[in-house]
């Protein structure tokens, strides 16, 4: 089997400016954040994974999914590229909560599902792969400047504010470069950019 953990299980990796993350290098994650329920969630499962493994022989191998879209995205998500997608097909200004420098790091669906059947079929036991294409990592503002100027033709701009006190429920800032360095050595290859996720998206 494969476990879908997340990228958010890294929490705050001491890294510098550029550097690719490998599995490995788990960082902090905050006992006293409200929203760190998810990501301690998601460690704990892959502790799971790893000592039925080891205990049980269980065949599990683990997917560190970065955050997947593309088709067939219901409309109702929630997630800020989605948001940056609809306002976009609005013709709306796209308002950004935060400075928008988090560092988000991103693979299209299909992709992604190529890189599940991956590890399923080449990769092993007890082992955890970064899923993401590293030429679609960039920062949320970024992402944002993408969107209006590629997809929405430059008819929309990106207006920053600032999430007082956390009122949005955003994650803090981070500047997590996932490395996709394992899954591309069991022969993935990511086929889509950003931009062509945000088209599949809308289409």
């Amino acid at each position: 089997m494969v476990y879908l953990s997340s990228m958010e299980v890294y929490g705050k990796v001491d890294c510098s400016e550029g550097e690719r993350v490998s599995e490995e290098r788990l960082g902090d994650v905050s006992l006293d954040a409200p929203r760190s329920c998810y990501p301690l969630g998601k460690r704990m499962a892959e502790h799971y994974c790893h000592i039925f493994y080891r205990e049980y022989g269980v065949p599990v191998r683990i997917a560190r999914l970065a955050q997947t879209f593309g088709k067939g995205v219901p409309p109702e998500d929630g997630r800020v590229f989605a948001q940056f997608a609809k306002a976009a097909a609005e013709g709306r200004d796209i308002l950004l909560h935060t400075s928008g420098m988090s560092m988000g790091n991103y693979c299209e669906i299909s992709d992604t599902v190529n890189a599940i059947w991956t590890i399923l079929g080449n990769g092993r036991d007890g082992e955890v792969y970064n899923v993401v294409n590293e030429d679609a990592t960039m920062r949320i503002r970024d992402m944002a400047q993408l969107v209006a100027q590629e997809i929405a033709g430059g008819k929309i701009k990106v207006i920053c504010g600032a999430d007082e006190a956390g009122a949005h429920g955003y994650a803090e800032d981070t500047g997590l470069r996932l490395s996709s360095e394992k899954m591309r050595a069991l022969g993935w290859r990511p086929t889509k950019g950003l931009a062509e996720m945000y088209r599949e998206l809308m289409s």
